[in-house]
């Protein structure tokens, strides 16, 4: 288990303007679960996650569920003012968890650890907003709970990217890999064969906040589309998208 993230700083904003999730089957990495929410929000009809970190399981199960039954301004105030440390509105969260969770929240509290503990911390997480992170607007938020109130806990592979295909028995029309591409050792080439192995029609590849020339060019070349949209912490992201038809 590794240190979790509290909330995405990527553009998930931009990418209902990219994916169309109406209806569709959707594999994401798990992180901070918003792009679960985002999926989720715009009405797509299954979300898978992964993580090769298991705690990310743990801390979204309890986002999750507080967004299930924490107003707006209960959810505000611990998730982000609060930055996890609220036991008054953890105990409104605590009897909806199922054991397991709760158990580990509750471990917590007796070892007098605070949960924000468990967070990594980076000024680049800062820029929560609600530009950036649709759900976090009121309105979304109501939404987004009416949505949680009628659904199960998805599926969640507990692997890394590489080791993920040999895993997956569904088809995805949507696959979210974030900047996992980043951490890779392998050239463009490399993962553009790799991606054909993971069985969704639109993949995100990569989405990163730098691209030089040479990679913008490289990844062009390797049949990707790259798209930029409004950055959270720079001028510019970029979204690099592999577009499909699977047989």
């Amino acid at each position: 288990m590794d240190k979790v993230y509290g909330f995405t700083n990527e553009n998930l904003a931009s990418f209902t303007q990219i994916y169309e999730f109406n209806n569709a089957s959707v594999l994401t990495v798990l992180g901070s679960g918003d792009q679960y929410f985002l999926a989720k929000l715009n009405q797509a009809q299954n979300v898978d996650v992964f993580d090769i970190n298991y705690l990310t399981w743990y801390h979204f199960i309890l986002k999750y569920t507080a967004i299930k039954v924490l107003s707006h301004e209960e959810f505000i105030q611990m998730f982000i003012k609060d930055n996890l440390d609220n036991q008054e509105i953890y105990n409104k969260i605590s009897p909806y968890l199922p054991n397991e969770v709760k158990y580990f929240f509750d471990k917590l509290i007796k070892l007098n650890r605070k949960f924000s503990s468990i967070k990594i911390k980076n000024t680049i997480f800062k820029n929560t907003t609600k530009e950036y992170i649709p759900y976090l607007a009121k309105d979304k938020y109501y939404q987004l709970q009416n949505i949680l109130k009628t659904s199960t806990l998805p599926h969640f592979y507990n692997y890394n990217l590489i080791n993920l295909p040999n895993h997956l028995t569904s088809t995805y029309d949507i696959a979210l890999l974030s900047n996992i591409y980043h951490y890779l050792p392998i050239d463009c080439q490399t993962y553009r064969k790799f991606l054909d192995t993971i069985p969704s029609q639109n993949i995100l590849a990569f989405y990163t906040w730098i691209l030089n020339k040479e990679e913008y060019n490289e990844f062009l070349a390797n049949g990707f589309n790259i798209t930029k949209v409004d950055s959270v912490i720079n001028q510019k992201d970029y979204v690099i998208t592999l577009k499909r038809h699977l047989k």
